[in-house]
């Protein structure tokens, strides 16, 4: 079946890559039908449940569902769906067109909705337009010059990210990686359930939140220990009272009683959060190069810090395969640079 996701179109590739670290972490196979301005076209058998933790799990989609069929922009609207079959409708039902970034300026929106309602209604005349609480709605993606129409099938809940904002917490630190972003991370190291995922730069925790909000153990270290109270402190304030170890411990020395499966871990940096003993560049690259100490063979990474400390070479260098890297622009003096790396 072919998957339309709509992404949330805050980062050019990020979102997208996340779907499919997602998918890979589930062990769902998928093959990718089209890419375009935030939206992402797969091919893929999934289940209710896969969906289900699809829904759960991501954190720059907005929605996702069964795609209709795909236009050309400039084709003639009407003529086109009618060579087209639409979904069977039961109840009531709304279309919605959603225009990504400016793009089709020529097709009015209401227009569009008002030729899907019609083309449903076609061959559904029981069923009734309903735009303030619908059984079904169908959407319309106005990107790329083209129009893809899907079936929507699941919305995902953004706003509860927004409870876990770090000005939200009982505990809070300037330097702590926004919500979504640590979700996103989680997922592009392809954290499974159950999987204990490493950070041994825990801060305040806003990284093992969203670990164990998708079902993963964690082991959260750091070299101080008010840290580590804040950071059960703020567990705990979200419900969360076992499934993680919070040890007080140097990053480059460790003492873990088994390997872990991920490591996912945002260093500290900057004058905020300064290390001690080393600068902050050269704490990250020792951590790099000390890191598949901790991880099991086929383990991945996931490691964010400032544009140009990191570099391709030295993950190859420790050992890893790189696989993917974004870079994140936060505010106008920084510039996160997410690294993802497999140990073979």
């Amino acid at each position: 079946m072919r998957e339309v996701f709509l992404l949330s179109g805050e980062h050019p590739s990020l979102p997208r890559e996340e779907v499919k670290a997602v998918l890979e972490a589930l062990e769902v196979g998928y093959r990718v039908v089209k890419e375009v301005d935030s939206a992402l076209i797969l091919y893929a058998d999934m289940n209710i449940s896969i969906k289900n933790s699809l829904r759960d799990r991501l954190a720059f989609t907005k929605q996702f569902g069964k795609l209709l069929v795909i236009l050309d922009s400039r084709d003639t609207l009407k003529e086109k769906l009618s060579e087209i079959d639409p979904p069977g409708v039961i109840g009531r039902f709304r279309a919605t067109a959603v225009r990504i970034r400016g793009c089709c300026r020529w097709i009015r929106r209401t227009d569009l909705e008002r030729e899907l309602g019609s083309w449903i209604l076609s061959k559904n005349p029981r069923a009734k337009v309903d735009l303030d609480n619908p059984n079904i709605e169908v959407v319309a993606l106005l990107t790329s010059d083209l129009i893809i129409i899907f079936l929507k099938e699941y919305e995902i809940d953004r706003a509860l990210f927004k409870i876990k904002e770090v000005a939200a917490r009982p505990f809070v630190h300037p330097a702590s990686m926004r919500p979504t972003l640590a979700r996103a991370m989680v997922n592009l190291a392809r954290t499974k359930q159950n999987d204990v995922v490493l950070d041994p730069f825990v801060g305040v925790g806003g990284i093992a939140l969203e670990a164990l909000s998708i079902g993963a153990k964690v082991i959260g270290a750091d070299i101080n220990s008010r840290m580590l109270f804040e950071t059960k402190s703020n567990l705990i304030a979200y419900g969360f009272l076992e499934g993680f170890k919070l040890m007080l411990g140097n990053a480059l020395d460790l003492d873990l009683e088994d390997k872990v499966d991920r490591i996912v871990t945002d260093p500290p940096y900057g004058r905020i959060s300064k290390p001690i003993g080393f600068s902050s560049n050269e704490l990250v690259r020792k951590f790099v190069e000390k890191s598949p100490d901790y991880l099991r063979k086929g383990g991945w990474i996931a490691i964010s810090s400032p544009e140009g400390y990191l570099n391709e070479n030295l993950f190859i260098d420790s050992g890893y395969e790189p696989v993917q890297s974004f870079y994140i622009r936060e505010h106008r003096s920084l510039i996160r640079h997410l690294w993802i790396a497999r140990l073979p």
